[in-house]
């Protein structure tokens, strides 16, 4: 299509003068200020300028809005999610963007809309029924089978969850359940994506994700047939459907609650590298302690056997002492016997004719050697017992307890093992609540979110409540991508300022 092809009194626009005419037009079908009442969405606080920035709705309709800093001083309560208002303001067209606007310089309360009535009365239900209660909550596994995803597969939240999957853990498999995630529609989609994860083998976790959007995207999910099918889900839910100031009924009853799908994705797939590389230094510290305890268990071993090689040989010597022993208590018997002999014939010799005195010291002498005959034969009879008893000890295939030693040993690697195992379970779970907090006390947030932090040049100290700064100060504004060099034209306490809006 061209120029040519349009009749001659057809009058071709450009864009500027298109939204001029649309502009003037809403200038005189509303020359003066109009009176509106609606509820409140998408309420932002602009830092550092104080303007307000919002839509206006109702069931059927809404409209942007913008209250500006010099009439928001006139304001006696604070702006919200979900508040109905009545205000009174100028519409304006905003030729940038095209949009249809009011511009408002009055603005008061007038109850709480209807939306986030319905997202009130849902969420009492379920506190009710305790299904909002921390303890009901369940854990989320950490070395998860498989993921199910539930989202649209037009949207870039399947996208940016894939690729944290890739980057943590491409082992994890995901199954994408699609399903449209706004508008009231999505209402039957999400509750057949729901129905459908029992029926899938090796879920472990399931994520509810979906992009950005505005408040009333976010409707769906305060459904009471929505949150009760989060909650009849045989595993745990993860939600990353609003932003940090976006609370859905979902989020309440879900198992865990993020503010994207990027942070949903960190949370669910466990970091395989570094895991790996965990579980290597762990590997080493077990192997070296139990390279040490084999070290220290090899040396007792040792000392053991030379200790049983010096009772061995202490039990020889004293075979061979007992043997010796008895050989010369033999000999001694003997000769003693010999000699008693002796001295009998010597007196039976010398005392003839005395029969009776013959008679009484031979009767003496035979008890004396039969006493001498039994004690041999009792000490003889003791001897051979402990020699056998030695004997015997001798001839066991482990005369020390080796095979006891070496069954005690692998009692005490199993021991060594086991306690090394949970002691590595029990680190692993402290490193990831170590991380945990010290992600959430990361002091370079507030800098991240847009928060300055003002300083004094010259000094380098902190503007703080118990050390302000004087008119005429220079101070030094910094953000994590900003710096601004400011200067100090009016201090005024909180205080103040309340007694003077009150006055």
């Amino acid at each position: 299509m061209d120029r040519e092809s349009l009749p001659d009194s057809e009058v071709v626009y450009t864009v500027a003068e298109l939204a001029g005419s649309v502009r003037q037009g809403i200038d005189r079908l509303f020359p003066g200020p109009v009176s509106l009442t609606g509820e409140l969405s998408n309420v932002k606080l602009s830092q550092p300028s104080g303007h307000y920035y919002f839509s206006i709705r109702d069931a059927v309709a809404s409209l942007r809005g913008v209250m500006f800093r010099s009439a928001a001083r006139s304001l006696s309560f604070q702006p919200a999610e979900g508040l109905k208002v009545l205000l009174r303001g100028r519409l304006s067209y905003y030729e940038a963007r095209g949009e249809v606007q009011i511009v408002v310089d009055r603005m008061g309360p007038a109850g709480l809309g209807l939306f986030f009535q319905e997202f009130a009365r849902v969420r009492d239900l379920l506190a009710k029924e305790g299904a909002l209660s921390p303890e009901r909550k369940r854990p989320i596994p950490v070395f998860p089978r498989k993921v199910a995803l539930i989202t649209s597969p037009q949207g870039a939240a399947v996208w940016d969850f894939l690729r944290i999957c890739d980057q943590q853990n491409r082992l994890v498999p995901v199954v994408v359940i699609p399903a449209r995630v706004q508008g009231f529609e999505a209402a039957t989609d999400l509750l057949r994506a729901f129905s459908e994860v029992p029926h899938l083998p090796g879920v472990d976790v399931v994520v509810l994700t979906r992009g950005g959007g505005s408040a009333e995207d976010l409707m769906v999910y305060n459904r009471e047939d929505v949150a009760r099918a989060i909650l009849a889900c045989p595993v745990p839910v993860v939600t990353a459907i609003g932003h940090e100031v976006d609370v859905s009924v979902a989020d309440l009853v879900a198992d865990l609650r993020v503010a994207t799908p990027t942070e949903a994705a960190k949370r669910v797939f466990f970091d395989g590298a570094q895991l790996m590389e965990t579980a290597i230094l762990s590997r080493r510290r077990i192997l070296g302690a139990f390279s040490s305890r084999l070290r220290e268990e090899q040396g007792r071993l040792r000392a053991f056997r030379e200790g049983a090689g010096h009772l061995s040989r202490r039990i020889s010597r004293l075979h061979l002492a007992l043997v010796r022993g008895q050989e010369g208590l033999s000999q001694l018997i003997q000769g003693k016997v010999g000699r008693l002999s002796g001295d009998l014939r010597d007196l039976a010799g010398r005392l003839v004719h005395p029969s009776s005195q013959i008679i009484r010291q031979g009767r003496r002498l035979s008890e004396r050697a039969g006493y001498l005959v039994r004690l041999f034969l009792a000490r003889l009879s003791s001897e051979r017992t402990a020699m056998l008893g030695f004997q015997h000890r001798l001839d066991r295939p482990d005369p020390i307890g080796v095979g006891i030693l070496r069954e005690r040993h692998a009692r005490l690697k199993n021991g060594l093992a086991l306690a090394m195992g949970n002691r590595l379970s029990r680190e692993d779970r402290t490193f990831v609540i170590l991380r945990s907090g010290l992600f959430s006390h990361d002091p370079g947030r507030p800098l991240a979110s847009g928060f300055f932090l003002l300083s004094r040049p010259e000094s380098g100290t902190l503007v703080t409540a118990s050390n302000p700064p004087s008119v005429g100060d220079t101070l030094l504004g910094k953000t994590r991508h900003l710096s601004l060099s400011l200067k100090v034209i009016d201090v005024r306490a909180e205080s103040e300022e309340k007694n003077g809006r009150n006055t």
